[in-house]
């Protein structure tokens, strides 16, 4: 006899609703960040990254985002939130500097 859930066992107006921005320490989940470092690492990405601009790709900045999510979990909550906004911060700058599609092409007028 399997005991069916009902609509007793669980109130939908009861649960809890996280209607706030996601906290930082969500940010950085290390197994996300392992699978993006093995995904760079796939023959696959390689072989389709040379193809497109002749040159292996490096993953390093995987790498580094893998060992940055495995190292806040030794630190506290606001050392935390930190390290996390600084990595941010960091990468954002990073993205903005390099060549976007805007630079190739020109908009029709």
């Amino acid at each position: 006899m399997t005991d069916k859930p009902t609509s007793e066992t669980f109130n939908w107006d009861e649960a809890p609703v996280n209607n706030g921005p996601i906290a930082p320490e969500d940010m950085c989940k290390a197994s996300q960040a392992f699978d993006q470092w093995f995904a760079c690492l796939t023959v696959g990405k390689q072989l389709s990254n040379y193809y497109r601009y002749g040159e292996k790709r490096g993953c390093g900045k995987h790498w580094s985002k893998l060992k940055l999510c495995m190292g806040l979990k030794l630190r506290s909550g606001e050392s935390r939130k930190e390290v996390l906004r600084e990595y941010r911060e960091k990468d954002e700058a990073e993205r903005n500097s390099l060549p976007n599609v805007l630079d190739v092409w020109t908009r029709r007028t």
